[in-house]
C-alpha cells in the first residue's frame, strides 16, 4: 500500500480532520504501511502535498498566516468528510 492510499484510508476510519503526523502514526500503528526512511512523516507530507492539486478526494484545512498557513495549522481531510460537517 502507498502512503497516499494509507492516508485516505486512515482519515476515512477517523472521520475528522487530522495532522500529518497524526495520518502517519495511525497507519504505521495499523500496518497500513511500513516505512523504511527514518522520516515517514514528511514521506506521508511528500506524498499528501503531490496528490493535492489534482486529487478530487483530498482537502488540505489550514489556517492563514503571514506568508503561508501557521505553523502546526494544516489539517487534512477528505472532500465527503468536510461536506458532512458543513
Amino acid at each position: 500500500m502507498t502512503f497516499y492510499e494509507a492516508a485516505i484510508q486512515v482519515l476515512r476510519s477517523a472521520g475528522c480532520p487530522l495532522t500529518t503526523r497524526e495520518i502517519t502514526t495511525r497507519a504505521i500503528e495499523t500496518g497500513l504501511i511500513t516505512p523504511r526512511g527514518k522520516t515517514p512523516d514528511a514521506t506521508m507530507s511528500a506524498a499528501l502535498y503531490l496528490r493535492l492539486r489534482n486529487d478530487a478526494v483530498l482537502v488540505k484545512l489550514q489556517e492563514p498566516g503571514e506568508w503561508r498557513a501557521k505553523q502546526g495549522s494544516v489539517r487534512w481531510t477528505l472532500r465527503e468528510l468536510k461536506s458532512l460537517s458543513s
